[in-house]
């Protein structure tokens, strides 16, 4: 098991445990309108420019959507050391707390990515699109700077769409689903792996959107 499946496992017994004891005897309200969107936002088109990933945010803490779309676009996506938050002893070994974790586009990637929303659930989960022209994978003449995230470990090409980042990603390579929009100032340079504006995140903070 990768640690992006062992995650999505844990995340999704957690939150039915959650679910289940906010429901017991206080009924569940109905779930809270989407300020950014309704449904599964559509992938922005590709380009040739830079390679596109997909990193699963989860809503751990059923804070709602619109709470973790807002983390997203002030923090970025940041590693469990970065978060100061303890994994297992074994996960700690390999290194999955120093590590972002990703899907690539391939087939195997978007089985992946389809794998964890209908595990955890549609309303727990954000896809966050990476476009990052830093990012790269191991091949012949070079070891690159993303490792094939293994059941056995993290290294070398993956083999099954996962892949992860060591250290944290900004905000400015992240297209974030129900928020950014192709519309916007800056699509095209976050498409070529450029990153948005420095001055994107502050329109969904200032109150405007």
């Amino acid at each position: 098991m990768t640690a992006l499946q062992q995650s999505a496992g844990n995340a999704a017994a957690a939150l039915a445990v959650q679910r289940q004891t906010l429901g017991a005897g206080h009924g569940r309200s109905a779930p809270t309108r989407r300020a950014f969107g309704t449904g599964v936002q559509r992938a922005p088109d590709r380009e040739e420019h830079s390679s596109e990933y997909t990193h699963v945010a989860i809503d751990k803490k059923d804070t709602g959507l619109d709470q973790l779309r807002l983390s997203l676009n002030t923090n970025g996506l940041k590693t469990a050391a970065s978060l100061d938050i303890k994994l297992s002893e074994g996960s700690e070994k390999m290194g999955h707390h120093k590590h972002v974790f990703m899907w690539d586009a391939t087939v195997k990637g978007l089985k992946g990515v389809t794998g964890i929303v209908e595990g955890v659930g549609q309303n727990s989960t954000v896809n966050v699109k990476i476009r990052m022209l830093d990012l790269s994978e191991p091949g012949l003449f070079s070891k690159g700077n993303l490792k094939g995230d293994q059941p056995k470990g993290l290294g070398g090409k993956s083999t099954n769409g996962a892949w992860a980042h060591e250290g944290d990603i900004p905000r400015k390579y992240l297209f974030i689903e129900g928020l950014d929009q192709a519309n916007q100032s800056g699509f095209k340079d976050w498409l070529a792996g450029k990153g948005w504006p420095d001055n994107h995140a502050e329109q969904f903070t200032s109150g405007s959107n």
